[in-house]
């Protein structure tokens, strides 16, 4: 267990200036073993869908066309098979709203308010995107040192004459909590190669921001080309 006191004023000012921050130890590793134990049984009988799909992405959905190869767990899916995800979900929102700033609130968005994302062994991965909802929290259940999140952080500075792009690595600790401004970063997942990833994506808004694009969800879980979906 990592005994460094919590420092709120860190995280707080590292997702303002940084837009992303990283809480350690925030689910106890009994309790990530036990739902990486479940997700695991969940894909093996069977009851959740490969995503498996390249090069949909448009601008109409914050895809730059990338590559989608995960298991996927929608918010149903979790509802049915891990419903401790919920209470974590609702727990974690008076500290998504600490860490922002801002008025947070849980999705009105059913299907995508907590997903799981299982990145297989041999090139489990997510293309580059920008989030649509406005904060992104991933809890982590594993530990990985391959497949790192991918992120490309907008940077400007007076002392500078053009703004540039700082690329970031972050790689997953089971039970730490990553923040982000997901909707202004694009990020992506590193393929894996040897190691299996599972990631918990919490979707958080705002009071006065609930948006989501009409045919993101049609794109992102089932493939469906944004160019044609209804």
């Amino acid at each position: 267990m990592n005994n460094t006191p919590f420092n709120l004023n860190k995280h707080i000012a590292e997702y303002h200036y940084d837009y992303v921050t990283v809480l350690d130890d925030i689910v106890p590793p009994a309790l990530c073993d036990t739902l990486k134990e479940r997700v695991e049984r969940t894909i093996e009988q069977g009851r959740v869908k490969l995503v498996n799909h390249q090069g949909l992405g448009t601008r109409e959905v914050s895809d730059a066309g990338g590559q989608y190869l995960h298991y996927i767990f929608q918010g149903q899916d979790v509802r049915d098979h891990l419903s401790e995800l919920t209470a974590i979900y609702h727990s974690l929102l008076p500290l998504v709203s600490l860490v922002t700033s801002q008025a947070a609130i849980v999705s009105p968005h059913s299907r995508s308010d907590i997903n799981i994302k299982v990145y297989p062994e041999g090139g489990g991965t997510l293309g580059e995107h920008y989030d649509t909802n406005a904060i992104t929290v991933l809890l982590f259940l594993t530990s990985n040192r391959e497949a790192p999140l991918r992120m490309q952080i907008p940077r400007a500075h007076p002392s500078k004459p053009e703004p540039w792009i700082e690329h970031r690595h972050i790689y997953a600790k089971a039970g730490s909590v990553l923040v982000m401004k997901g909707r202004e970063i694009l990020h992506d997942c590193e393929p894996t190669v040897t190691e299996k990833k599972i990631t918990v994506v919490l979707n958080y808004y705002t009071r006065d921001d609930v948006w989501r694009p009409e045919k993101f969800d049609a794109f992102v879980y089932d493939g469906v080309d944004p160019e044609i979906a209804a």
